[in-house]
């Protein structure tokens, strides 16, 4: 009887309190396992790529400036912008059929109301285009399913790209007839076009392009040295030092990491905001403009090839800057993304959740902010998992 008795105790009393003990401690390992520890800047990522494929108009463009406040997209918009979210959802609908079908309906938009993007006027020289544009459209043609049955068109592109170069004034703003009218811009395009190229040798293992786009970065650090502040610009850089990153990658090796560390400690520097020192903005020093969401989610992209790059270094002392770094970049785009509950006083609060607005101060989103957070989260998500974030 006694046994019964003390049998019955261990059931009721005892064994529970065990099995939450096993419980707790699951949890415990759990959650500082690298797969949950990613989980949720998975989520994130996934939200902003839903917003991306629920705000898509019949017509296949995507909005740039939306208010979710009135539910209505602003009838400005850009080739550039197209062009990145194309890029984005290029490679989603590689795995996900809704997304493919989006992208397809958004090439077919952008064809049609772009028509100089085309490789006919291209070739015809006709019409004007910035270097932007250009470098752009090469990459998203790069990434489309029938890229191997295209290569002959992939390597005119990447030609003409080339050839519009010069190595005494780099790119041209515009191409076709070639000009610059602001070497802000024309510096800005030329990160991506040296991106462009690199994608272009890596897919396609073509030497030319390689060496210009070590010739153009060549003559970014020759006219525009980062070791010279006044040469800073936190829109410029991050093309620059993305650009860097994809030619160290090429090879693991880049005559440029120095220009590209630079870079990387340039935009830490901006991280003093006592009220949002995630973000990407002071008041110190020279005006760079307001912060925002795009800014934000390009340094932070930055700093997360920079601090992959100091890994394969070894270089401890950048790793731990880096990370310190990129973690606040991630809070401050995590209060930037709209979630069910901020949403309930929009009249179609369905229409914002996943994106990224603009500015804390303003609900305006904008495209591009939202490509460029999708691709931070999800990178995020990788070095996490990889034991690097």
């Amino acid at each position: 009887m006694m046994i019964v008795l003390v049998v019955n105790f261990l059931k009721q009393k005892v064994l529970p309190i065990v099995l939450l003990m096993l419980v707790a401690s699951c949890n415990s390992i759990d959650v500082t396992s690298p797969y949950l520890a990613a989980r949720p800047f998975q989520q994130y990522a996934a939200k902003a790529d839903a917003w991306l494929l629920q705000a898509q108009n019949p017509s296949g463009i995507l909005p740039f400036y939306y208010r979710p406040s009135l539910a209505r997209a602003d009838a400005k918009n850009s080739p550039m912008g197209q062009l990145i979210a194309a890029e984005r959802l290029t490679r989603l609908g590689k795995e996900r059929p809704q997304a493919r079908t989006a992208s397809q309906a958004q090439h077919t938009a952008i064809a049609q109301s772009w028509p100089h993007l085309s490789e006919k006027i291209h070739e015809s020289h006709r019409a004007q285009i910035t270097l932007g544009e250009f470098a752009l459209s090469l990459r998203v043609s790069l990434l489309q399913p029938n890229s191997a049955g295209q290569q002959a068109h992939l390597d005119r592109q990447a030609a003409l790209l080339r050839a519009s170069f010069n190595a005494e004034t780099g790119f041209p703003e515009k191409l076709f007839p070639a000009a610059t009218d602001s070497s802000f811009r024309q510096r800005y395009f030329t990160g991506h076009a040296a991106l462009s190229l690199l994608q272009h040798s890596a897919a396609t293992d073509d030497a030319n392009s390689l060496n210009l786009a070590d010739a153009a970065l060549t003559w970014l650090s020759t006219q525009y040295p980062a070791s010279n502040k006044a040469n800073f610009h936190p829109t410029i850089a991050p093309w620059h030092a993305l650009a860097i990153a994809a030619h160290y990658q090429r090879d693991n090796a880049s005559s440029h990491l120095d220009t590209l560390f630079t870079i990387s400690d340039q935009l830490i520097d901006l991280q003093s905001d006592p009220e949002f020192p995630g973000r990407f903005f002071t008041d110190k020093g020279p005006n760079f403009g307001n912060p925002n969401v795009v800014r934000d989610a390009l340094s932070t992209l930055t700093l997360m090839a920079s601090l992959d790059i100091a890994t394969d270094l070894g270089d401890r002392k950048r790793k731990k800057r880096y990370r310190k770094a990129i973690w606040l970049a991630l809070d401050n785009l995590r209060s930037l993304q709209y979630d069910h509950g901020v949403v309930t006083n929009f009249d179609q609060p369905m229409k914002a959740v996943g994106a990224l607005r603009f500015r804390h101060n303003d609900e305006m989103i904008r495209l591009d902010g939202v490509v460029f957070g999708a691709e931070v989260f999800e990178r995020a998500a990788i070095m996490i998992q990889n034991g690097r974030l």
